[in-house]
């Protein structure tokens, strides 16, 4: 029996999606507060403005990757989601995850963000997880259209 229930525990508040929710296995997230978010974006903006190869968008090859997918079909080149990225708030925070790749390791963080026309056709949400690596680096993992509810715990109303 599949049951659709959100877990809360407040300390240092994660919480659990159960099997069955937007059809999703069980994942432990936590939401950060609101501090982090917002040094987690500083340090972000400071390697994308310090480093000029300091965005990378690895590419898939064992799986669909979506995010070239994404940029093919509205040509969004690495300077537009650069920039995209650049303009993110704490209200665009979605939850923060641990990284599952044995490779990478550490943490991955979500947000969203509606890109509206001219810069692509029409209104779309965007789902974008990206994490820190070696202090200079701002992976892109994924950058394309949400296929699930993005929450903003700090979208305010």
């Amino acid at each position: 029996m599949l049951i659709d229930t959100i877990y809360i525990d407040f300390s240092p508040v994660w919480y659990i999606l159960e099997e069955g929710l937007d059809g999703r296995e069980s994942v432990p997230m936590r939401i950060a507060i609101e501090a982090e978010v917002e040094s987690f974006l500083s340090e972000v903006f400071s390697i994308l403005n310090k480093f000029p190869k300091g965005l990378y968008i690895p590419r898939r090859t064992n799986s669909e990757d979506k995010t070239l997918n994404f940029q093919i079909k509205t040509g969004l080149n690495h300077n537009l989601i650069r920039e995209e990225l650049l303009s993110l708030t704490i209200s665009n925070y979605s939850y923060t995850d641990k990284d599952r790749d044995l490779k990478r390791k550490g943490e991955l963080w979500l947000f969203g963000k509606l890109l509206n026309p001219p810069l692509i056709d029409e209104i779309t949400e965007v789902y974008i997880k990206l994490k820190i690596q070696q202090g200079r680096v701002i992976c892109l993992l994924s950058f394309h259209p949400s296929e699930y509810d993005v929450r903003y715990p700090y979208a305010g109303d």
